[in-house]
């Protein structure tokens, strides 16, 4: 994923699906808690009133592309299922 445009690459015949599997559902589990950890700060009425707004922004930034990330993850690994 290159900002917002997607580019696939048909590797299908070489391509150890499982070992991708793997590899994709570790990089979920590793933005799931990325998420989680940004969620924490949002969702801190402390941490929102006291931080700047570009801070806040930044944040809120980071849980947008982190949420679009895991959707692609999603995706990529469910392509992959019906790949057997």
């Amino acid at each position: 994923m290159v900002r917002t445009t997607e580019y696939y690459i048909p590797l299908r015949e070489s391509l150890d699906v499982e070992s991708e599997r793997a590899k994709i559902k570790a990089d979920l589990a590793y933005y799931k808690g990325f998420l989680e950890s940004v969620m924490k700060k949002l969702d801190n009425a402390s941490f929102v009133r006291n931080a700047p707004a570009a801070v806040i922004e930044l944040e809120r930034k980071k849980k947008t592309d982190t949420e679009s990330k895991i959707k692609s993850l999603k995706e990529t690994l469910k392509g992959l299922s019906g790949s057997k």
